[in-house]
């Protein structure tokens, strides 16, 4: 065998399993066909932020004259933002090459093909290995309505590579990509349209964060539907018209561009052999990461059913290293924060109430408002809420939900109580910090335990 380990892709799963197999002194080669990072680094979550960061930026001086600070109208420089956004890419993505060098991981860049559970071809080479692992990641997804294939139709790689410019911009899906980007752009004074077929904006959240997540974004603005089904796309002269129904009746919104952000699909073409077995789209792992393929382990985005998340893959690719090495896993996938970079952010980890009792748990939750809190005062905070589910009885943490300044940060509190068992009354025996975010979420564990 060439190697003892062979991954393909280079993300956050990839290179996450490069790294620990390095330290297991395992001989390993990653293959990736486009920029290290992944989808993440290069055209997901890092430009999102580094937009996201700008775009809070841009609103905070709209209203710094209430901060006591006299400006000038701000402006958007779109080349300095992009040079910004690219120069973060390049320094974090030169970060991992030099790990993966120091782990002495052999790095090709090409397309590999899965000849069998210990083959692979890339550049006309074959190469062989005792174990190989397929990170192969996502990409955007398209929906099968007329137009799509219409000049102006994007998707967010398309508008993450080089931050177009529009004075009217059509979002179809109001997940958290669909609500991260209609955020950046309204913030950069764009009119905002967004189209979502379900009840509400963040389908996937306790219904409490997208409902007042549209209310925020209808107050700034932003054109809110749901519960409406995109029909097709039309031109008209340099513009492009989005036909949808809502509540029955055909209507109509029109923009320079329709960003369709519909989630994301495995990537799977990567087989050469029979492909494993399929579910959903994704291929069927064991709680080994292993697939039907003998000696084939997959991870990341296109394998199993965890949330698609950067952090997710990581962890699979630590674990399923260390299931190659016969060590216990260091990650615990039971327990996966999420995090929508809006503003406020909103983050969650775990049940919520209605999810624990559909799952035949005694539940009980307790929420908070941050307008009573001192830091969102004084930050200018709009309207947020912690809310917190617990076990009734034992008061065990069970989840959380968080639409507040910080939350992406502060929803790791609640997940390492969700993980390491903990309860109600042993979180608040801990002594928060005054004045901080945090509190809020000290007064929705102690209005939880009134409940418990």
């Amino acid at each position: 065998m060439d190697y003892d380990l062979i991954i393909i892709g280079g993300g956050p799963g990839g290179y996450s399993a490069a790294f620990e197999a390095a330290d297991s002194g395992l001989k390993t080669c990653l293959i990736e066909n486009r920029e290290l990072g992944g989808t993440c680094l290069n055209r997901g979550c890092i430009p999102t932020k580094t937009l996201v960061h700008t775009a809070d930026l841009m609103r905070q001086l709209k209203t710094a004259e209430t901060d006591g600070i006299e400006v000038s109208p701000a402006r958007l420089d779109k080349e300095a933002l992009n040079a910004k956004k690219e120069a973060v890419i390049v320094q974090l993505r030169g970060g991992i090459e030099k790990l993966l060098k120091a782990g002495k991981t052999t790095v090709i860049k090409g397309t590999a093909k899965i000849q069998d559970g210990h083959t692979v071809t890339v550049n006309g080479e074959t190469l062989s290995a005792e174990h190989i692992i397929l990170a192969s990641g996502s990409v955007p997804s398209s929906i099968p309505i007329p137009g799509m294939d219409l000049p102006g139709v994007i998707s967010s790689d398309d508008i993450l590579e080089d931050l177009p410019q529009y004075n009217d911009l059509i979002i179809i899906g109001g997940g958290v990509i669909g609500c991260e980007i209609a955020g950046i752009y309204e913030a950069f004074g764009t009119k905002v349209t967004v189209i979502e077929a379900l009840d509400t904006l963040l389908p996937t959240l306790d219904p409490e964060a997208g409902r007042s997540l549209a209310l925020l974004f209808k107050k700034r603005g932003i054109d809110v539907h749901c519960k409406t089904r995109a029909l097709g796309v039309e031109k008209n002269g340099d513009r492009l018209v989005l036909k949808y129904e809502e509540k029955g009746e055909e209507k109509t919104a029109e923009g320079d561009a329709v960003l369709i952000a519909a989630g994301r699909r495995a990537v799977l073409d990567v087989f050469a052999c029979e492909a494993p077995e399929i579910s959903r789209g994704r291929i069927v792992i064991s709680d080994r990461f292993e697939t039907n393929i003998p000696g084939l382990l997959a991870i990341g985005d296109a394998a199993g059913t965890y949330p698609q998340l950067a952090h997710t893959a990581a962890a699979m690719g630590i674990n399923a290293v260390c299931a190659l090495t016969g060590r216990a896993a260091k990650k615990n996938l039971a327990v996966i924060p999420s995090g929508v970079y809006v503003s406020p952010e909103i983050a969650s980890v775990g049940y919520t109430e209605k999810q624990a009792l559909e799952a035949g748990i005694s539940a009980v939750s307790g929420k908070a408002n941050t307008l009573a809190n001192p830091r969102s005062l004084i930050s200018g905070g709009e309207r947020g809420f912690v809310k917190v589910t617990a076990e009734k009885g034992t008061g065990r943490i069970l989840g959380a939900v968080m639409m507040c300044e910080r939350a992406t940060d502060m929803i790791q509190e609640a997940a390492a109580a969700a993980a390491a068992g903990q309860t109600v009354s042993e979180l608040l025996s801990v002594i928060h910090g005054h004045p901080t975010f945090s509190e809020t979420f000290v007064s929705a564990l102690e209005a939880l335990e009134k409940k418990i």
